[in-house]
């Protein structure tokens, strides 16, 4: 299930990368700004959880920096240096949350929780979470 909701925000990310390429020339810097915070966190936040869940322990770093990338070469392609900064301040803070709760959701022990069977269905919330932001940005394009 993890590898699935994986692929699929990899998806939807390149999805949103290509619209703002497309309309990078239309965009305000206040509004890739925005944008790109939005989907960066979303992303960085989906990817790096259902990537925690995926690689257990041996290749968090590659999700954290995966994570992190995505945000910045979605900032990048808007046009704008500054949302690339954006994007990228916001991939490594979503990816740093999904990470950790990656590692609670595989080991309840380090926050003294109490084991659970439905543990694995916050992956499915993290990428509702970005499916919902993903229309809310999609909503808020320009078309021409």
């Amino acid at each position: 299930m993890p590898e699935i909701i994986f692929l699929s925000a990899i998806l939807l990310l390149v999805f949103h990368t290509v619209l703002l390429f497309k309309k990078r020339f239309t965009l305000t810097e206040r509004y890739a700004n925005t944008v790109i915070a939005a989907i960066a966190g979303g992303a960085g936040l989906t990817l790096s959880l259902s990537g925690a869940l995926i690689f257990k322990e041996e290749l968090l770093w590659i999700v954290f920096g995966i994570s992190t990338l995505s945000g910045y070469v979605c900032g990048t392609l808007s046009g704008h240096t500054s949302a690339s900064v954006s994007g990228a301040m916001n991939g490594s803070l979503g990816s740093a949350m999904g990470v950790m709760l990656g590692e609670v959701l595989l080991n309840p022990a380090l926050c003294g929780l109490p084991i659970q069977e439905w543990q694995f269905v916050m992956p499915v919330f993290s990428m509702i979470y970005f499916v919902i932001t993903s229309l809310l940005v999609f909503m808020t394009y320009r078309l021409p």
